[in-house]
């Protein structure tokens, strides 16, 4: 505010609504509130609204037992940069697996910083603080191999959704590392989502440039977004390895789509209707190319696609 910048309608009414929340909520009963150091002031109205609107001596079976509302707060969880933890950039993560699949929260986990992920372990997991000190001097040995960090995941997805949970997900989490085609595919048919597969009309990949393809497949928010992931190095496309380099049968290769022509590609498809991207380290994107015809007849979508029918259909006409 000091800077100038406005307030919106939804900010300003914001405690008044939480002080409301609560206020029914204290009907069933509800006595406490805790919430992190930046609800202070609506827990706070909160107790203030309650003690106004409830009669006293209260006569509701609920509350006249109750000595009145009482609020609590806890020091601010935040990076080591300062960031609310988890809810910063959109970044927000769930223990419902609904909302964040165990994967997500284990790939969230391991991109912790080196910075946060002593203080994680002792605030997230029940492992003696000697174990934990052991761990932190083996990660400062060798940092890259993010020890801590796979320790970290691995504990907390065993607290929130078990033991086998846990292990099937640091299994797949160390295979999405070094895939295969055949076992992604699998995986991909084996899976109750669809967020790592895909498919794009042949229209939408057929002679179209890398960064084109990253928009049409979702992994870059436009084609300017894609070409700058592109020119940075930060896309690859992969390519099973040959029968000579057979120490890990199938396995897949993953070059910079930086210097990748749209005719490379095609040569691609023409062995392949599937491509196979990736963007960042681990995020991994099957895509299989069909037929325009098949696209609309399962009744598909895809960024780009409405636009692209809209010119075809005024062209044709």
């Amino acid at each position: 505010m000091a800077q100038g910048d406005g307030m919106s309608y939804a900010e300003f009414t914001y405690p008044l609504l939480q002080a409301y929340d609560w206020w029914h909520l204290y009907q069933s009963g509800v006595q406490v509130q805790i919430g992190g150091s930046d609800q202070y002031g609506n827990i706070v109205a909160g107790i203030d609204l309650i003690k106004h609107l409830t009669p006293r001596p209260s006569t509701s079976p609920e509350t006249k037992q109750l000595s009145g509302p009482f609020g609590l707060t806890v020091p601010l969880l935040t990076t080591a940069a300062g960031a609310k933890f988890g809810k910063s950039a959109g970044n927000a993560i769930w223990l419902d697996k609904t909302m964040t699949s165990p994967f997500e929260l284990y790939g969230f986990l391991v991109r912790s910083a080196d910075a946060d992920v002593e203080r994680y372990l002792k605030l997230f997991t029940f492992l003696p603080l000697e174990h934990i000190a052991a761990v932190m001097t083996e990660h400062e040995a060798d940092p890259s191999q993010r020890k801590a960090q796979h320790l970290l995941a691995r504990e907390v997805v065993d607290l929130v959704h078990g033991a086998e949970e846990a292990q099937n997900t640091q299994n797949q989490h160390t295979f999405s590392r070094r895939p295969n085609l055949q076992s992604l595919q699998a995986e991909a048919e084996n899976s109750k989502d669809s967020l790592n597969r895909l498919y794009l009309p042949q229209s939408l990949v057929q002679g179209k440039q890398p960064a084109r393809i990253l928009y049409h497949a979702g992994l870059a928010k436009s084609n300017s977004d894609g070409t700058r992931m592109v020119n940075s190095g930060g896309a690859y496309i992969g390519s099973q390895t040959s029968e000579q380099e057979a120490a890990t049968e199938g396995e897949l290769k993953f070059r910079s789509l930086k210097g990748v022509t749209s005719s490379i590609i095609t040569e691609m498809m023409e062995k392949s209707n599937v491509l196979v991207l990736r963007t960042g380290k681990w995020n991994v994107k099957l895509v299989e190319v069909i037929s325009d015809a098949e696209f609309e007849q399962k009744g598909l979508s895809a960024p780009g696609w409405e636009e692209f029918k809209e010119a075809r259909d005024a062209s044709s006409s």
